[in-house]
């Protein structure tokens, strides 16, 4: 390990933490150099030699002494250098629901190449990354795994190399203050759709499964991350054509509500229902609005639409 991640986390963000703008360039007051558990490994032999040379007066343990010190300097140098003028810009996020995997992505470069990059969280849950070598233009990111909805943030994390040598760890503190809406996470269910948000009396009930048998099948499209498995053209896929999603047109112009009320379970069920469901009629193309209590979101489709309604959803109760 390049750093213990507890001190970092206890230690460093409260010393160094800081909001920078995106895109920022590591420079001069950005960079601590400290020695590694290899690095005083180093140390403790020259110290050794030393000691050693001057008991037995051994000259040639001496110069070896000496040539050892001689690097120290160079490899401080080196690793510094490393991480110097490296440039970090914060990208957009995609969209998650609960339960998956979410990447805030970095874009990283500058005019030289970098050896030995990691970034390593705050978050001990969270996922660090390697980098062997990185030139202009490369991504690099964190990995999160959420298993609530509502807002996500990055927190800081910690940008390090220890090239050349390994003996010097240079390390930076970045904190763009990235942050994501995880929507709920989508669940297959028993979902009811009204004809007016305040009118109980003439609903129609679907089963999610079913929900598109009324639609027409209007062609193909690319697919968007999160939706249903059910909506993807296999036989396109098997024919090496891509990753496609059947596109359908409504063939029922009336206006409908997903309404909280009308799902069975607890809450984090009924929005993981709602948002499977908004999923669906959004791929159907299907006109639909939102009611959740005294929140409505009037009918529409699209995928603005969409997201309005997911946003909604996410942070209901919150």
């Amino acid at each position: 390990m390049f750093f213990n991640r507890k001190k970092f986390v206890k230690n460093v963000t409260k010393y160094l933490h800081r909001v920078q703008q995106s895109p920022h360039t590591v420079g001069y007051g950005d960079i601590r150099v400290y020695p590694t558990a290899t690095g005083f490994l180093y140390f403790f032999c020259i110290l050794a030699l030393f000691l050693l040379g001057i008991n037995y007066q051994n000259n040639f343990v001496l110069i070896i002494c000496c040539l050892m010190l001689a690097v120290i300097p160079y490899a401080l140098l080196d690793t510094y250098r490393n991480l110097k003028d490296l440039t970090v810009e914060a990208l957009p996020t995609e969209r998650f629901f609960a339960g998956q995997s979410v990447r805030f992505r970095l874009h990283v470069g500058s005019g030289k190449t970098h050896y030995a990059i990691r970034v390593t969280p705050a978050d001990p849950s969270a996922i660090e990354e390697f980098h062997d070598t990185v030139t202009k233009g490369n991504e690099i990111g964190i990995t999160f795994h959420p298993q609530e909805r509502g807002y996500l943030n990055s927190g800081a994390y910690a940008v390090t190399t220890v090239y050349p040598l390994g003996i010097f760890c240079a390390h930076c503190v970045i904190d763009f203050n990235q942050q994501t809406l995880i929507y709920p996470r989508q669940l297959t269910g028993m979902y009811r759709l009204t004809e007016k948000a305040s009118d109980k009396s003439s609903r129609t009930s679907h089963d999610s499964s079913t929900a598109r048998g009324m639609d027409e099948l209007s062609g193909l499209r690319p697919y968007r991350q999160g939706e249903p498995l059910s909506l993807i053209a296999w036989k396109q896929l098997a024919m090496q054509r891509g990753l496609l999603a059947k596109d359908f047109t409504a063939t029922v112009d009336d206006s409908k509500y997903l309404d909280i009320d009308e799902i069975a379970g607890s809450l984090e069920e009924k929005l993981s229902v709602m948002t499977y469901a908004c999923m669906q009629l959004t791929a159907s193309n299907m006109l639909f609005g939102l009611k959740l209590g005294s929140d409505i979101i009037p009918p529409a489709q699209g995928e603005e639409h969409c997201t309005k309604v997911l946003e909604k959803l996410a942070l209901y109760g919150k």
